[in-house]
Formats: C-alpha cells, sequence, structure tokens
C-alpha cells in the first residue's frame, strides 16, 4: 500500500515509517523540515519525503495524490490545536482519494472499564482507580483535561465524515521495540499496565492492520505488560 505519513520526524513517526517500509509498504513522510530525515539514504527507496504544512490544503492534497491510507502521528497538546489539524488531515487527504485513516489520539479518550465514561474528564476522580490502571498523575488535571477534550472533539469529527478510520488512544509513549507483551483492546482501557508502551508497539499495531482493517470504527489501547 502507499501511506501519507504526518509527524513522520517524530519519535513515534519514525517507528512507522520504518516499520511500514519493513513490511513492503511505500510512505510519503509529509514533515515541515525533510532536512531531519535523509530521503536519499539508499536503504529507505520506499520513503518519499514531503515538505508541507499540516494545515495547508493545497500541499496536503499534492501530497496525498496516490495514497491509499494516512496516518497522522502529530498529536497537539489538546484545544482547538487538536480539531484544526484533524480536519486538515482528513479532509483534505479525503479530497486526493485516500480512503483510510489512523490517527493518534490520547488515553484520556478512552472509556473507564465496565462504564461508557471516558477516563480522565471531569466526572471521573477517582485517584485510586487511576492508580490501579498505571495512571498516576504527572501533568495536572486541568492539561490532561484540555487534551481529552481536543481528541473527543476530533473523534465526534472523523464519526460524522464516515470515513473508514482508527484512533489510537495511548498512555505515555517512549522510545522502544515492540514487544511480546503488547496487549490490544478497542475502545476502553485495557491491560495491566496502560500508562505507558513503547514506540514500537504502536507501530507494530497500526502496521500490522494495513489491508485488514480490523480495528476500523474503533479507539484503540495498546498497553503492554
Amino acid at each position: 500500500m502507499k501511506l501519507i505519513l504526518f509527524g513522520a520526524n517524530g519519535g513515534l513517526g519514525q517507528w512507522v515509517w520504518k516499520t511500514a517500509i519493513d513490511a513492503g509498504h511505500q510512505v510519503v513522510a509529509f514533515v515541515r523540515t525533510p532536512s531531519k530525515l535523509d530521503q536519499a539514504d539508499p536503504r529507505f527507496p520506499q520513503l518519499t519525503v514531503v515538505q508541507g504544512n499540516a494545515l495547508d490544503a493545497d500541499a496536503i492534497q499534492a501530497a496525498a495524490a496516490g495514497c491509499d491510507v494516512a496516518i497522522n502521528c502529530t498529536s497537539p497538546a489538546g484545544g482547538d490545536a487538536t480539531i484544526d489539524l484533524a480536519r486538515s488531515v482528513v479532509s483534505n487527504a479525503a479530497a486526493a482519494g485516500v480512503g483510510q485513516f489512523y490517527m493518534i489520539g490520547g488515553m484520556g479518550a478512552l472509556w473507564a472499564p465496565g462504564t461508557d465514561r471516558t477516563v480522565l474528564l471531569q466526572d471521573w476522580d477517582d485517584a485510586d482507580a487511576m492508580e490501579a490502571h498505571g495512571m498516576r498523575a504527572t501533568i495536572p488535571r486541568a492539561v490532561i483535561q484540555r487534551m481529552t477534550r481536543g481528541h473527543l472533539a476530533s473523534m465526534a469529527y472523523l464519526e460524522n465524515t464516515g470515513l473508514p478510520h482508527t484512533y489510537l488512544c495511548p498512555g505515555a509513549m517512549f522510545d522502544g521495540p515492540p514487544s511480546d507483551t503488547r496487549v490490544v483492546t478497542l475502545d476502553e482501557l485495557g491491560g495491566r499496565s496502560p500508562g505507558r508502551v513503547s514506540f514500537g508497539n504502536i507501530a507494530r499495531v497500526i502496521v500490522d492492520d494495513l489491508g485488514h482493517g480490523r480495528l476500523l470504527g474503533h479507539r484503540v489501547c495498546v498497553s503492554q505488560s
């Protein structure tokens, strides 16, 4: 398949494009700073690097032409920036003919296990329950709430478009390879330690789903025990 990847320069983005290329896919890396990726590297002939801004409609539509899938690894800090980015990436890639989307959100957009409520919104203040799921707060609650609201708004926008999509909802991510202890759950928190997950595990879940679409229509928790 041919993929367009937003945020390819970041820690997660680099894991995604390398994993996708290893699996035989072609990747268009849409980045602000091409010099951070060596497009002339003979080890990666399936990688094309395109410079552009993720809010530039013309640039996205030109870069996404001929692509089957868009993957967005750029995740702003919440609020209007998150939904503005989602609208730009999705609407313009779709206008260019892209038919499937994988978007990176945050763990706060998942449901608390056994409920229909999101995990980190104002109405779920059970600190003991949060800690039991590996979610001891390390940043202010107000910041988490702002991020969560942005991701929920992006999810609502995607649902309203009717386009095939998957919303990945990781906790704190760190640089590291995929592991045999990877756990994938749909729509709610899962696994014994959802609070931290490696870039490699997230990348592996996305790339493994390409061409199958088993995760389409879901918010997806990737964790590791």
